[in-house]
């Protein structure tokens, strides 16, 4: 049997494919290793995704919440600054009164004091000129017959 360089180079090559084949192999394997390779990192990635799935759908679950009650204060909030702003005007309302009733009021008395004033000024005097008369009266001369003359009364001294 004779070997002619053909056969000697398919060998070599055939030989050169069979080492191929099983470095392949051997890389394949350590690939789909659930342990230490690809596999175990598809793995980790596939658990990584369907938490952050479930993340996603907890928090889109919760901000729906949040979304609604925060709608539900904003309502609150507008509601409550309409009664505000009605209780501020009422309190404007009532403030205004108040001051022109204080005015009036004020006024009023000032002429009625001016008024118990000019009375009393005027009783002042009438008491003044009585008391004067009974002086006049217990002073006076028995052999008088007729009431005394009035004197003229002390004027009150003006404001």
């Amino acid at each position: 049997m004779s070997f002619e360089p053909t056969d000697i180079a398919i060998i070599l090559v055939s030989s050169a494919a069979c080492v191929y084949c099983f470095v392949l192999s051997r890389r394949l394997k350590a690939l789909q290793n659930t342990k230490d390779g690809l596999g175990a990192t598809i793995l980790a990635m596939s658990k990584s995704i369907s938490a952050m799935s479930s993340s996603t759908q907890e928090t889109r679950s919760h901000v729906g919440e949040m979304a609604g009650r925060l709608a539900g204060l904003l309502e609150e909030a507008n509601a409550t600054c309409a009664r505000l702003e009605t209780v501020q005007s009422s309190l404007e309302t009532t403030q205004q009164s108040a001051v022109d009733q204080v005015t009036n009021t004020q006024t009023e008395l000032g002429i009625m004091m001016r008024i118990i004033l000019d009375q009393s000024k005027s009783r002042i005097v009438e008491m003044t000129n009585m008391m004067q008369e009974f002086r006049d009266l217990t002073e006076g001369d028995a052999a008088r017959s007729t009431v005394p003359a009035r004197r003229p009364a002390i004027p009150y001294p003006a404001d």
